[in-house]
């Protein structure tokens, strides 16, 4: 009678017929009556012995077969996980010294600094906990009670530490402690270099009161030491609206290097008038000019007259003598500046070089007045003064274009 095989979940795997060897697996099954059965069953008890022990995966595996990689690069013990495929077990060593003896993916438990690891192929990676006492440098996350709480609060605080001493500290600390300061515990680590205590957010190794690192030698480097040369100023406090006093404005002495700061006694900023005092010698612009209240959005270099539903608008009469001025876009000087904005209340040019719109024929020299075009300035003679714009500064031959005119 032949034998049925099942696994442990029931289902069948083969059937062994009488008399004859099965080899559906890696392992061979004897069938009833075979002559010689007994090399073959002690041959599957080695197998099972040195589990499968080769260079090459079994070529017959169920799921749950074990076969250890006898290559030399490998050396490791692998699972069948699908009836088809093998994936290894990773060795764990436990122990207080680095194994003699490690594969890719091994994990050793180092007992003497309590850290989990992980081989590379070249050395062993901490998984964690990242603190112990051979780490060189790390970011360390734990708990911290303040010295200056009396009901004994946890605050977690995130420490850089290189080797075990603790050089820069984030933290969020809330408003509970007394100057929203944790002073460390005798037994931390940070009492050494965080006398002063741990503020909320980023705090260097060795800050005092004020904020100050200077005395310890730990700054941030980079662009920002360029704030090193303005380290003097201990403390800035913002001026109420309501102050009435002069504040002065500072000026570095120099574009590169160490600065010195200046101030000059005639340019100074007073909070309860919003005025700056000063003395303008040059502008960037050519023209000086205030805003009016126009009856729609004008670009610039139209010509308007005092008029309209508002302030100003344009016109369709020749050499209109309610003439307003010219549309500036840049002016050097800005009257009534918060009457309104650019699209509301135009900056008309008073005096000065502008950019107009111009039609016909214009030559240097010029009068320019409002044409029937409305918008646009036209050169004319024999005007009256009250209808002159200004004067032209560049030529224009026919048609319609833009040309800068002197507003007189």
């Amino acid at each position: 009678m032949s034998y049925i095989l099942n696994k442990t979940n029931g289902s069948k795997l083969t059937t062994v017929q009488d008399a004859s060897l099965d080899v559906t697996t890696n392992l061979t099954f004897v069938g009833k009556n075979y002559a010689g059965y007994g090399q073959v069953v002690d041959q599957n008890f080695l197998y099972l012995l040195e589990n499968f022990s080769n260079s090459k995966a079994p070529s017959k595996p169920i799921q749950g077969q074990l076969w250890f990689d006898s290559s030399v690069s490998t050396k490791k013990l692998n699972v069948c996980y699908d009836g088809s495929n093998f994936k290894s077990i990773a060795n764990l060593n436990v122990q207080s010294t680095t194994p003699n003896t490690s594969t890719v993916g091994d994990l050793w438990w180092d007992s003497s600094n309590g850290q989990l690891k992980a081989f590379d192929g070249r050395e062993y990676q901490i998984i964690g906990p990242v603190s112990g006492s051979s780490t060189k440098a790390a970011w360390v996350f734990g708990k911290e009670i303040s010295n200056n709480d009396i009901n004994n609060v946890e605050y977690f605080i995130i420490k850089g530490e290189i080797g075990s001493t603790p050089i820069v500290t984030i933290a969020n600390l809330g408003t509970a402690l007394s100057n929203n300061t944790l002073i460390p515990q005798p037994s931390s680590n940070l009492i050494t270099n965080y006398s002063n205590g741990v503020r909320n957010g980023l705090t260097l190794a060795g800050c005092d009161e004020n904020g100050s690192s200077d005395a310890s030698g730990y700054y941030f480097w980079g662009t920002a030491s360029e704030s090193l040369t303005a380290k003097a100023a201990q403390r800035v406090s913002l001026a109420s609206t309501t102050t009435n006093a002069n504040y002065y404005i500072p000026f570095a002495i120099s574009a590169t290097g160490n600065q010195s700061l200046k101030t000059n006694p005639s340019f100074y900023f007073n909070p309860a008038t919003s005025v700056v005092n000063a003395t303008a010698s040059a502008a960037r612009y050519a023209d000086l000019a205030e805003r009016y209240e126009a009856d729609a959005v004008y670009e610039p270099g139209t010509v308007l007259i005092i008029g309209g539903e508002k302030e100003v608008t344009v016109t369709a009469t020749f050499a209109d003598t309610r003439v307003a001025g010219i549309v500036s876009k840049n002016p050097a000087y800005m009257m009534n500046s918060e009457a309104g904005t650019d699209k509301t209340h135009p900056y008309i040019a008073l005096k000065g070089r502008v950019p107009c719109k111009v039609q016909g024929y214009i030559k240097k020299g010029d009068l320019i007045v409002t044409s029937s075009i409305p918008g646009y300035g036209i050169a004319a003679s024999n005007v009256f003064g009250g209808a002159i714009i200004g004067k032209a500064l560049g030529t224009q031959s026919e048609g319609f274009g833009v040309i800068e005119v002197l507003v007189v």
